[in-house]
């Protein structure tokens, strides 16, 4: 055997090193013939970290999953030196990885995890090397198709005979165990038989909800389970208050923002106004000098641009969007603040629909409207939302650049910016919660929400777009 394998003998399962150094041939035959369920993985592994810095795949032998990859550089540790396959520029072979690799890499794939010897040693060893925004995605099989692949493994010899078959709730426990937490599950492929036309068909339907539970790929993304750490007040707060006609609240946020930490800034986006809202900004400036209040002007196009070219121009460590209406108490936030800095969060969305609202605040068709978006996007998510309109969204400014990325991708322009967002941050592998706030009636003025039979048909074809590209284009 080559020292290759010699330095594997730590971390893979004997039988796997016997196994796949005496089958290279049939093994790479094997696996060219196999390619399309391969390249579907990898196309749909890209879908969620596309642009991606530095990549480290641990692969035993099946290194086709590196092949449309899109990432700066590919770093690879093989089984065996037999089956290093140079797709591209970009990929490096290597039998030792450094500590120094794995801590530089934002995204680590381990395509062999029932090849280890022990997964567990090896995902706790990983955990404490990786950076705190890098993600690990473990390939693994459905619990479901267990009989049919020990079958197909005796009857094609494909791969070893003995393994860690490891079943879902194992898997849940031992990422918990190594310090990591779920930030996504997909699961892929139903029907593993390249049959022209059928095969490409059933296995996107498969990727529907409930009928993904059977197929027969698992995509696990995970992320570090972070410390809880104290507050820090030397941190600057960013807050982004897109304006359009709201003078008469303006002069309101001066109680509210009096009371708040020095250190956060606000930035006050006056969408071109027909009213006098530029004009009570700079009062607001002039009377609280000791605050960090600036202005800048929207482009006059739709309050998601407002708001984007706001988070640009903010220099905090956090950003808070929040509505000029003040329809939600600044006491929600700083609690809402207080989740996100102490605790492994990546992205807050704040939810309006479980606390009573007061004085009926939000309009009935405003109501069932959200409700029904609310359930599109648990479908989407594959977790409970309840409120996706909510004008109040935190998180922090590192991720910002990830996110913009994604905005305008899905279909339509999201003329509000809380889709475009939602979605961005789900597509990025963030960790979203929601923190319930209370809903008050609107101060002064009246809502920007109008035209909602046309507003609601925008909205749907953003959804559906983002299904599609999410989980079906692929």
């Amino acid at each position: 055997m080559k020292n290759s394998a010699k330095v594997e003998n730590n971390y893979y399962l004997e039988n796997s090193l016997i196994f796949f150094k005496n089958n290279v041939k049939k093994r790479l035959n094997y696996l060219e013939k196999k390619s399309f369920l391969f390249l579907e993985i990898s196309d749909f592994i890209n879908n969620c970290i596309a642009g991606s810095k530095k990549i480290l795949i641990f692969c035993a032998g099946n290194s086709l999953i590196s092949k449309n990859l899109d990432a700066n550089e590919i770093n690879i540790k093989e089984i065996s030196d037999d089956y290093k396959i140079n797709y591209n520029s970009k990929i490096n072979y290597s039998n030792k990885i450094s500590d120094k690799d794995i801590s530089e890499s934002d995204n680590i794939i381990i395509a062999d995890i029932e090849h280890q010897l022990n997964p567990a040693k090896n995902l706790l060893d990983l955990s404490k090397k990786i950076n705190d925004d890098a993600r690990i995605i473990v390939l693994s099989k459905n619990l479901i198709w267990m009989i049919f692949i020990k079958i197909l493994k005796y009857l094609l010899n494909f791969s070893p005979k003995k393994n860690n078959f490891l079943p879902s709730s194992y898997l849940y426990n031992l990422y918990s165990s190594c310090n990591l937490e779920i930030v996504r599950i997909e699961r892929i492929i139903a029907l593993p038989i390249n049959l022209p036309f059928l095969t490409n068909l059933i296995n996107k339907i498969f990727r529907l909800p409930v009928l993904n539970l059977f197929c027969v790929s698992s995509i696990t993304i995970l992320k570090k389970m972070q410390k809880k750490i104290e507050k820090n007040d030397n941190k600057i707060i960013s807050f982004i208050i897109p304006c359009k006609d709201e003078e008469k609240n303006i002069p309101l946020f001066k109680e509210q923002i009096s009371k708040l930490n020095k250190n956060y800034e606000y930035l006050f986006g006056d969408d071109k106004s027909t009213d006098d809202t530029k004009k009570e900004i700079s009062k607001l400036y002039e009377a609280n000098k000791e605050l960090k209040i600036k202005q800048y002007d929207g482009p006059g196009i739709c309050k998601a641009d407002n708001v984007y070219r706001g988070i640009d121009k903010a220099s905090g460590d956090i950003i808070v969007i929040y509505d000029a209406d003040l329809t939600v108490d600044f006491k929600d936030i700083e609690f809402a603040l207080k989740i996100l800095e102490t605790t492994n969060t990546d992205f807050i969305n704040c939810t309006r629909m479980i606390y009573p609202q007061r004085n009926k605040a939000m309009k009935i068709l405003n109501f069932c409207g959200n409700s029904f978006f609310a359930i599109l996007f648990s479908i989407l998510f594959k977790k409970r939302i309840t409120d996706t309109l909510c004008g109040t969204k935190i998180f922090y400014k590192k991720h910002w650049d990830k996110i913009k990325n994604d905005n305008g991708e899905w279909g339509a322009k999201d003329l509000w910016g809380d889709f475009d967002l939602l979605i961005g941050a789900y597509k990025n592998n963030l960790k979203i919660i929601e923190v319930p706030v209370v809903y008050y009636e609107r101060k002064e003025g009246e809502t920007k929400m109008t035209s909602l039979f046309s507003n609601t048909i925008r909205m749907l074809w953003i959804v559906l777009s983002a299904y599609y590209k999410l989980r079906l284009k692929i």
